[in-house]
């Protein structure tokens, strides 16, 4: 407790003795007032050393105090009264170093007590500091992922929703490749696709896609929920689906109970998992809302019926085909197509039979003329053929070759076997006309003519 050495108490206990041995010896000596000084220093003792040097330092004036008996300075009763008041002194020394320590004691324990208190509030605050930068990171790269929704709302075109899909998911993740491959009717109907590392990509710098019938397989075995997997754990995975990257994740897009799309990602971490998850539901969205806007878009210029050009899209590319050869000073030429005695197929065989004839033709149409051609249903029965740069002469050979085509075989409709021909007139510009509505009537004329000349047959105006 206190920092005074027991050597120095005893030094100091032999002084007073020869201090008072001096007074003794002095004219007028008061050994007495020395002698009484000896119980200050008996104060200390208890808290300076241990019980053995309390018990040397007591003996050592018990002969002291002896030795003053023997000489006749002290009679036996002083020494007896001295000795008593030491061992007075040292008993309440001792009682009060008891209590001290036991005081000390208590207050470390108190402040121990309150030091680990402190230290595990520390310790908790830390650790909800630590919680909270691991949230806040976490809520700030929710919050980027949400960035993408913004970028998906406007985009209306299929091929402007993947890019930007896919330029968001390259900026913001690490992965070898993406993709993407959308379901028509539990069938693939598009596949799209990003490779970002050359990992990917064979020697002659050929993207290396991977089987996606495999990975189909592999998605409805396992109930087409999402899932991540490691190459270590599957290699087989790995190797049937032709992936050279070390893990895989997909995720199956639903829209309602339908499969929609499935989005595969090659090479991204672990942790990147859970966030694709919290996307992949904002994209499915995104995905049909786009196929939702593009069949609207399609249907406002597609006949659905027979899936070709509706009349006023015809009429407006018309137009600008008209402008377009009067610029480049070039030809074409359109075909008027009408089915020869169609309404009586319709009472014969109903209209039923009838509207799946119709598909017939035009598909047989689509398969007779070039990609560049447009076909268009004008009304009816009849079809509208747009030939660019094509002279006449082409043009009654195209007209002819589907003339043809129709005429070769007979068209099977539900379990009716019908044998259906058409007659075709065919106007040239700018020969037969420099404007829309001038073509049109002379391939109109012209298809009367091929109609009054017995049909099944071709004519020009």
């Amino acid at each position: 407790m206190f920092k005074v050495k027991p050597f120095l108490l005893i030094v100091v206990n032999a002084l007073l003795w020869l201090l008072s041995w001096y007074f003794y010896k002095a004219p007028h000596g008061d050994e007495y007032l020395i002698v009484f000084i000896i119980p200050v220093i008996f104060v200390l003792v208890p808290f300076v050393s241990k019980y053995i040097f309390t018990i040397i330092i007591f003996l050592a004036n018990v002969l002291f105090f002896s030795f003053y008996c023997s000489k006749g300075i002290f009679n036996p009763i002083d020494v007896v009264v001295f000795l008593l008041l030491l061992g007075i002194i040292l008993g309440v020394g001792y009682a009060l170093k008891t209590m001290l320590y036991a005081f000390v004691n208590y207050h470390n324990v108190d402040l121990q007590s309150k030091k680990r208190k402190y230290r595990t509030i520390v310790t908790e605050l830390e650790s909800i500091d630590r919680r909270g930068r691991i949230v806040e990171n976490e809520l700030n790269r929710i919050s980027k992922l949400y960035e993408i929704t913004k970028k998906l709302v406007p985009v209306l075109k299929f091929d402007d929703l993947i890019k930007a899909l896919f330029d968001f998911v390259e900026k913001n993740f690490s992965f070898d490749a993406i993709y993407l491959f959308n379901f028509n009717k539990g069938k693939i109907s598009k596949s799209n696709s990003r490779i970002i590392t050359e990992k990917r990509r064979s020697e002659d710098a050929e993207v290396q896609e991977i089987d996606m019938d495999k990975l189909v397989e592999f998605s409805k075995a396992k109930e087409y929920k999402p899932f991540y997997v490691e190459k270590s754990s599957d290699p087989d995975f790995f190797d049937a689906i032709g992936s050279s990257s070390d893990t895989f994740m997909v995720f199956p897009l639903f829209v309602g109970e339908q499969l929609s799309s499935i989005l595969a990602i090659e090479g991204a971490s672990r942790s990147s998992y859970s966030r694709f998850r919290i996307l992949t539901p904002q994209v499915a969205l995104e995905i049909r809302k786009v196929e939702l806007y593009e069949q609207i878009e399609e249907l406002s210029i597609v006949d659905g019926l027979t899936e070709v050009y509706l009349r006023r899209y015809l009429m407006d590319r018309l137009e600008e085909e008209v402008d377009r050869a009067g610029r480049l000073d070039l030809t074409f030429s359109i075909a008027m197509v009408d089915v020869d005695f169609f309404k009586s197929c319709n009472d014969n065989y109903g209209h039923l039979v009838g509207d799946a004839v119709l598909r017939k033709i035009a598909a047989r149409f689509k398969a007779s003329v070039r990609e560049v051609d447009m076909i268009s249903r004008y009304g009816g029965e009849e079809f509208c053929i747009v030939l660019p740069e094509t002279t006449k002469d082409l043009a009654v050979t195209v007209a002819q070759r589907i003339r043809s085509s129709i005429e070769a075989s007979k068209i099977k409709a539900f379990d009716e076997m019908i044998a259906i021909t058409v007659s075709v007139g065919v106007a040239t510009y700018p020969i037969d006309g420099k404007d829309v509505e001038t073509l049109i009537e002379k391939a109109d004329t012209a298809l009367y003519k091929a109609k009054r000349k017995g049909r099944n047959m071709v004519c020009t105006a």
